[in-house]
């Protein structure tokens, strides 16, 4: 018989008693007793003649199993191993199993005697599947395995078994246990009646359910698998006497194999090894594989006797494997490159790991991928082709020089303020949104000028080395994207801001930060396909926006751009100013930067694949002549407000709401509030009187609430007119702000919290017109609550520091700009501390 048989693995549990398969079973099993009437090797098939029929019948619900006499039928099936021509013969006493149907193929044969007449049959010998062959083995023998899945190779329901656990009992006493690779044997001689037995893996198969992310309840056709068991019967009389021999030996295999083996820290080898003159007692056994934990256990030997130890490695790592459409394209592992595809990345961490994957002329796609010790995942990624005029780049560049521009190239990324601010590389978060996140131009300096503005990340970015992300600029300069617009969501915009402007007074700058006009947001962006359009969907859009303070400059751009084959229908103009700034390329001119700013993707993968990609090219044009200035007047902006105060109707319900949370929350508690008031008034007035506009924009309001400090049992309410709900703006959120450094750490927004004021005030029929929510350290699972961390830098803000609430509510539709104050209804905070 051939035993280094190599065939497709399968997982199964295998109960050599039991009376039926496993409940996921689909289909019908068979088990016969008979006499074999026909043999045929050729065509791999013996015929029997069955008598017999395993079957159980119940008495209370309890079973009783046995063979149960049937009319006498000829069955013939295929056989489940080659081995069984060696044994059996016309006439035989057997057992047989099939599955689905009777015969047709044997799932299980066993060869079968009677010891002595008066006694029920034996097997001698089992070839495949012993869950179906019924008979106890001769000599007091008992076999079960388990097979173990290679969840790698799975169809279906069904697994290719990697490895087999295997347990020898005789007369109901274990003597062996261990770990049967496919192919591979263990045997167990009886050294006082010379009996023994044999059990040979040949091949498995498997539930999916033993994966680690299977589906729960999966259910489909049982697993088979092909063992080889034979028993060695010791005489009537008493057996031989062995030699008797005074050390024993360790068997030591591994799955995998190839682990170095210490015993009592000395080497010996790596596995599969045996270890031979031991002398009997306990000994320390170690196995150690790159990639894999440690295996350690203590290891008895007995004189004359053979261990058999079969360890399993816990893999450290995993691996993925990924291919993209097409291949060749750059791939970033959390951020690092990795190489191109396809490509196979291997001793990696388990858990969630981020893939970008990006092409010229391609869409960057970003994916998270969870990585399993021991298996290798599969990302495969179809790349869209870029709609963002990215194939025009070459002509559109060659068009700008020969419009007398010198062309440098930036970039177009996200800007991670709180990572700036923890690395000490600006004074303060300047009041961020935590729920929106911001994209910012890095700018190349002036053509010649190594100094090219006051602030650049390059410190956490070294690749963005020389890029500023507030820039110095003459009046005749423009910087142009070149992309697409995001994916769907509820607002974007862009918008070109003064960064920082010097102080003679005090020698030195300080932040302005205050945006130039009206932004471009998707209300009013260019996209359509007719010149002067606006796009009714401006989702994934190709668009041009060129930011300049000049008339004439902004014309070349255009006729560059129109030489290139880009319609005018997708070009915007983001002017900036000259007039309200100082615009120059010394140390002591105004700084420049941009801001494009995202809210609630409809499509969060989407969105992050957006954020994390590049949406397009960013270029610094410098004229390499003089001309005439025709700089662009201060733009005219488009008012707020309606006239629709209906809002405010809602004052007495949010009096009634204020009252209910007190009433709910109030008891052994101090309860105390401030009044809210406009926190950031617009660019223009932030201008004039120079100070900090902390980044505004006209497109929303911005409300504060403040100061509180937060303890450990302290918490606060921020309740009020839920503004997206009564219809006068397209989403609002609510953040918590740290006052020392203005860092927004936590917010929720208008998706959060719609409904939550009607378990406030049930049966008013404006609830859900007005919202509550809670702040607090410590949530304990609270709906309606969100925590406010105390650690990581600019991630949290610390008890000894006070909070401050700051609200804003996005662009009224009829306007496409932020509301007016006065026709708003102020949100207001409760703070509530333990009395």
């Amino acid at each position: 018989m051939n035993r280094s048989r190599m065939l497709v693995l399968i997982v199964l549990v295998l109960a050599l008693f039991a009376c039926c398969l496993p409940a996921s079973a689909i289909l019908p099993s068979f088990s016969f007793r008979g006499s074999v009437t026909g043999v045929s090797e050729s065509d791999n098939t013996i015929t029997i003649k069955v008598t017999h029929r395993w079957g159980c019948s119940y008495d209370n619900g309890v079973p009783t199993c046995d063979w149960q006499s049937m009319t006498p039928e000829t069955l013939t099936g295929t056989v489940p191993d080659p081995a069984v021509f060696e044994y059996i013969r016309f006439g035989s006493s057997v057992e047989a199993g099939s599955i689905g149907t009777k015969g047709g193929t044997w799932a299980g044969i066993g060869i079968l005697i009677a010891p002595y007449s008066s006694e029920p049959l034996h097997a001698t010998r089992l070839f495949g599947e012993m869950s179906l062959l019924r008979a106890p083995l001769a000599s007091g023998y008992a076999v079960s395995a388990a097979t173990e899945p290679d969840c790698g190779e799975c169809s279906g329901s069904i697994c290719t078994a990697q490895a087999a656990n295997v347990s020898i009992a005789r007369n109901g006493e274990e003597v062996w246990d261990g770990i049967l690779l496919p192919g591979e044997d263990a045997t167990y001689t009886d050294s006082d009646d010379g009996s023994g037995i044999s059990v040979t893996f040949v091949s498995g198969e498997a539930s999916s359910n033993l994966c680690p992310d299977a589906v729960p309840g999966m259910s489909g056709i049982q697993p088979v698998s092909v063992f080889v068991v034979q028993i060695e019967q010791g005489g009537p009389g008493p057996g031989p006497v062995p030699t008797r021999t005074t050390t024993g030996s360790i068997r030591v295999n591994s799955i995998p194999s190839g682990a170095s083996i210490f015993l009592d820290g000395v080497a010996k080898g790596v596995t599969p090894l045996t270890l031979s003159s031991l002398d009997p007692g306990t000994y320390s056994l170690l196995l150690e594989k790159e990639g894999y934990a440690d295996y350690e256990k203590d290891v008895s030997v007995a004189a004359g006797r053979s261990t058999t130890l079969s360890a399993r490695l816990v893999p450290l790592y995993g691996s993925l494997q990924i291919k993209s459409s097409p291949s060749n394209a750059t791939v970033l592992l959390d951020g690092a490159p990795a190489g191109t595809t396809p490509l196979v990345l291997g001793d990696l961490t388990p858990g969630e790991h981020t893939v970008s994957i990006s092409k010229t002329g391609y869409q960057t796609t970003n994916r998270t991928a969870t990585v399993v010790a021991g298996q290798q995942k599969f990302l495969f990624v179809t790349l869209s082709k870029k709609q963002d005029g990215s194939e025009k780049i070459d002509a559109f560049v060659a068009a700008l020089e020969k419009e007398g521009f010198t062309v440098q190239q930036g970039k177009f990324e996200n800007f991670n303020v709180l990572a700036m601010y923890d690395a000490g590389i600006i004074p303060s978060c300047f009041g961020n949104n935590p729920t929106t996140p911001y994209l910012t131009y890095k700018i190349p300096a002036y053509p010649g000028l190594v100094w090219g503005g006051r602030v650049t990340d390059a410190i956490l970015n070294p690749e963005n080395k020389g890029l500023w992300v507030d820039y110095f600029m003459n009046p005749d300069e423009a910087i142009v994207f070149v992309g697409t617009t995001p994916p769907e969501s509820k607002y974007f915009s862009y918008r070109s801001m003064l960064g920082n402007r010097w102080f003679d007074e005090q020698n030195t700058y300080g932040r302005i930060f205050a945006s130039l006009g009206d932004s471009i947001n998707n209300f009013r962006i260019k996209t359509g396909s007719t010149p002067g359009s606006i796009s009714k969907d401006p989702y994934d859009k190709p668009i041009m926006i060129i930011t300049t303070a000049d008339k004439g400059t902004n014309e070349k751009v255009r006729s560059a751009a129109a030489r290139a084959g880009y319609p005018a229908s997708m070009m915007n103009t983001d002017i900036i100013p000259s007039e309200l700034i100082r615009m120059g390329i010394t140390n002591t001119s105004d700084t420049i930067t941009f801001i494009h700013r995202v809210a609630m993707f409809a499509n969060a993968t989407r969105g992050a694949e957006y954020i994390n990609g590049t949406p397009g090219v960013v270029f610094r044009l410098t004229p390499k002549s003089s001309e005439t200035l025709q700089p662009y007047s201060v733009p005219r902006l488009i008012p707020r407000g309606t006239g629709d105060t209906r809002e405010l109707d809602l004052m007495k319900d949010q009096e009634a709401l204020r009252q209910a949370i007190i009433a709910r929350y109030g008891d052994g508690m101090v309860v105390s509030g401030k009044t809210s008031e406009i926190w950031v008034f617009e660019g223009y007035d932030a201008i004039q009187r120079e100070v900090d506009a902390l980044g505004d924009s006209r497109d929303t309001i911005y409300l504060k609430n403040g100061d509180y400090l937060l303890g450990d049992d302290d918490f606060i309410v921020v309740y009020g007119a839920n503004h997206q709900a009564t219809g006068k703006v397209v989403y609002t959120n609510v953040a918590v702000y740290g006052a020392q450094a203005l860092n927004g750490v936590v917010a929720v927004t208008n998706e959060d919290y719609a409904g939550s004021a009607e378990s406030y005030l049930p049966g008013d029929e404006n609830a859900d017109l007005l919202y509550a929510w809670k702040f607090a350290r410590h949530c304990n699972g609270e709906d309606g609550c969100t925590e406010v961390p105390s650690c990581c830098g600019g991630l949290g803000v610390p008890e000894d520091v006070p909070v401050i609430i700051g609200i804003r509510a996005y662009i009224e539709p009829e306007t496409g700009v932020g509301p007016a104050w006065s026709e708003v209804l102020y949100d207001q905070v409760l703070h509530f501390s333990p009395a």
